[in-house]
């Protein structure tokens, strides 16, 4: 009995201490303007952590969740233990006593709190303030921007430059700007260090990042600095007198420091008065067409492409508006594009096309028309119209068959079809017993009553079926994006974005009875405000499949937490857009 309460009462102790927010820095005393690490400790699974108040005290970054999960054996019986650190980063930029207030965390709906930390800042000596000067010299990042005043929808090309005269062991990215205003697209960098030599100083220079930026809307834009955590080797002989020596030797010490870009403002600018019929390509490129066949029969397919080639924001531009003969079927483009250097080299984007003209007769497909905004101007850009000749089917319907094949093998899955050949043989040459007689006497009239129900039936199933898909719409997105929610496991990056746009359009046509053929973002903008949706929610639902079709440019180890954002936010705007109809 003894030792049972022993242990109960050690239980008890052990799930106490699992239930204290530790707080610590790892220097105290610190130094002006020094880089200080603050880290709150949970030994357990916890959610709303709340960030305490630094009084003061600049903080750099944070708060920097971190989870670290152990598991032990003990008689076969496995255990799990838990850990969530928040860190910040944080410097004084004048001595003093600093008093950090307590940051508070959930637990099992219960609210902890951490102590309230003091913090002493004190002078640096002589000998520091050079080593701080010296690595502030040697150690720096550079942002080049290829312009700075652009107009809405023009590209810019942005790469952070790592410049360094100190020996370093290794860098990792902490911050990343956060481009708000700009659609942004990574290019593929090199981590490798080359010399370039900047007012006759010699500098080992890496890319840390280069994004190709489309600017998206007006005004004065910011792009956000970039932080970059470096841990440098630093000689440890302290008779050295020189401070800018200690960083050459062969007895070393790790010194981490965190070093920030500055800030770069763009201005874009109003593009003019636009033509009504300019859909946002910025740049210089030009629109061409073909067809594969200019004579052909009735229901034999013609491949008809368009090409957008050039440079500028080619890989935003959506389908143009063609005036295809009306007698022709027409279905949805394949589109595909090669894009270089996020179209800041000539790249292309192709729209092909499937057609099925029905009737016989000569016919046109006119030109189709791509206006650019280039060098401060508007240019329209067309392509080739093509003159076709349909001669008459000489077999209608064998032709219609091979063209609906496919159409045809996945309805014969739902339905059963009548067969049109008998296997009934006469009986007899003169004389019909009388069964068979009343059989084929109300045969007919029986055909027809079934006839009648079943159509009927099948009116009201459909109906339903609309309805269904209507009133279910939410639920049905929803357990789509569960689909996307399995991609961020898997860290499938780039099917993650397209199921995400899979259950925003999917919901839409659900919702609003529209055929897949016709979605677009005007539809969006119709419909919706034919529903009276307020305005706020159309901008925020448009503004998220713009976002789930577009965002690519964060670094894969902060591409989960981008993913679970836009997951959130498909989620929400789903709820949104349901309660707005109620």
């Amino acid at each position: 009995m003894k030792k049972i309460s022993t242990l109960l009462l050690l239980f008890c102790n052990l799930i106490l201490q699992a239930q204290i927010l530790d707080v610590k820095a790892d220097k105290n005393p610190a130094i002006i303007g020094e880089q200080i690490l603050i880290q709150y400790t949970i030994n357990t699974k916890a959610k709303n952590f709340k960030s305490p108040n630094f009084n003061g005290l600049q903080v750099l970054s944070g708060p920097n969740p971190s989870t670290q999960s152990s598991y032990t054996f003990v008689n076969g019986q496995s255990q799990s233990n838990t850990s969530t650190t928040y860190s910040f980063y944080i410097k004084a930029n004048r001595e003093g006593n600093y008093n950090i207030t307590p940051a508070s965390i959930e637990v099992n709906g219960e609210k902890i709190n951490s102590l309230s930390y003091n913090l002493k800042i004190v002078k640096g000596s002589e000998k520091n303030e050079k080593q701080k000067k010296a690595i502030s010299d040697n150690l720096f990042i550079k942002v080049d921007v290829s312009k700075r005043n652009i107009f809405v929808g023009e590209q810019i090309l942005v790469v952070f430059k790592l410049f360094t005269r100190l020996d370093l062991e290794n860098t990792e990215l902490s911050s990343l700007p956060s481009l708000n205003g700009f659609w942004a697209k990574d290019l593929k960098t090199s981590s490798q260090f080359k010399r370039e030599i900047v007012d006759g100083v010699p500098y080992n220079v890496a890319i840390i990042k280069k994004t190709v930026l489309t600017a998206q809307k007006l005004g004065e834009l910011v792009i956000d600095p970039i932080e970059l955590k470096c841990n440098i080797r630093i000689q440890t002989n302290r008779n050295n007198r020189d401070p800018f020596a200690n960083f050459f030797g062969s007895y070393y010490k790790t010194q981490e420091e965190i070093i920030r870009s500055k800030s770069i403002k763009i201005k874009v600018n109003e593009l003019e008065k636009s033509p009504v019929n300019f859909k946002g390509a910025v740049g210089e490129m030009d629109v061409t067409s073909e067809v594969d066949n200019t004579t052909i029969n009735a229901n034999e397919a013609i491949n008809y492409k368009l090409t957008i080639t050039g440079t500028g924001n080619i890989e935003l531009i959506e389908p143009l508006d063609i005036n295809f003969p009306e007698e022709f079927e027409v279905y949805d483009p394949k589109i595909s594009s090669k894009i270089f250097q996020g179209g800041l080299k000539r790249s292309e984007k192709i729209f092909e096309y499937l057609l099925i003209p029905r009737y016989e007769g000569n016919y046109t497909i006119p030109s189709s028309e791509l206006i650019v905004f280039n060098k401060n101007k508007y240019e329209t850009k067309k392509s080739k119209k093509h003159s076709l000749i349909i001669k008459a089917s000489k077999n209608n319907e064998d032709q219609t068959t091979n063209i609906n094949q496919q159409i045809v093998e996945t309805v014969q899955k739902d339905i059963n079809y009548i067969f049109t050949h008998s296997n009934l043989k006469i009986i007899g040459k003169d004389l019909i017993p009388i069964n068979i007689f009343y059989l084929l006497l109300f045969l007919p009239i029986g055909i027809l009553i079934l006839l009648k129900i079943y159509e009927k039936t099948i009116g009201k199933i459909d109906s339903k079926s609309n309805n269904w898909k209507n009133k279910k719409a939410n639920k049905i997105a929803l357990k789509r994006l569960k689909s996307a929610q399995k991609c961020i496991k898997d860290s499938d990056f780039d099917r993650f974005f397209e199921e995400i746009e899979k259950s925003l359009w999917g919901y839409f046509a659900d919702k609003f009875k529209v055929n897949s053929s016709n979605l677009s973002k005007e539809t969006v903008s119709d419909y919706f405000d034919s529903a009276a949706i307020n305005k706020e929610i159309e901008e925020k639902f448009i503004n998220l499949l713009n976002e789930s079709e577009f965002a690519r440019y964060a670094p894969a180890k902060n591409k989960n937490t981008q993913m679970d954002i836009l997951l959130e936010k498909a989620k929400a705007i789903i709820i949104e857009v349901e309660t707005a109809l109620k």
